[in-house]
């Protein structure tokens, strides 16, 4: 939520590996509320509404009952990296990873000035590497497993040089195709 970043005095906060309580949704119950039909999931993540709430998860959280014709979902956080938490001047530990988390990555996670670890690794994030990420040397900067890392071929997914020169815990350092 968003309230959280009104703690500006906060120093830790560890999102990794959220998983929320699980839910199954009955494709019986009330139509298609998964959007499918349990015996046409083939993999992939899975949104499914009930009473005007929305629920999703991705494929590790997808169970299919197919006895029932159940979608069981252990939802995951998802969204965008809120700007705001550049406005915690206090953070030292920013855990995100192993979740469902979108966009690109925001450059005001660069005023994080007493960042040690900002985790981000396994998300779903797109867009380049902000180059103001450069000005967190003392960190380890973590983005392995999002989009960006899996689309290599393209020429502007090199990491910036203020990354790679000034931020030796960027966990792609040692990686020539992206801090040549």
């Amino acid at each position: 939520p968003d309230d959280v970043l009104s703690l500006t005095r906060l120093r830790e906060l560890k999102l990794s590996h959220n998983r929320q309580e699980r839910q199954c949704f009955n494709h019986y119950s009330g139509g298609r509320v998964c959007g499918l039909l349990t015996f046409e999931y083939k993999g992939g993540d899975v949104c499914c509404n009930k009473n005007g709430d929305k629920t999703c998860s991705d494929e590790a959280g997808v169970e299919v009952e197919e006895d029932n014709f159940n979608f069981c979902l252990t939802p995951v956080l998802r969204g965008t990296i809120p700007v705001g938490f550049g406005n915690t001047p206090y953070m030292e530990v920013l855990e995100m990873s192993n979740n469902l988390l979108t966009g690109n990555i925001p450059p005001e996670l660069a005023a994080l000035s007493r960042i040690e670890v900002l985790d981000l690794a396994n998300n779903s994030l797109t867009g380049s590497i902000p180059s103001a990420l450069g000005a967190l040397g003392n960190a380890a900067v973590l983005v392995q497993g999002n989009v960006m890392i899996g689309i290599q071929q393209n020429a502007d997914k090199v990491a910036p040089l203020s990354v790679c020169n000034n931020v030796p815990g960027f966990d792609l350092f040692h990686d020539p195709t992206w801090c040549p």
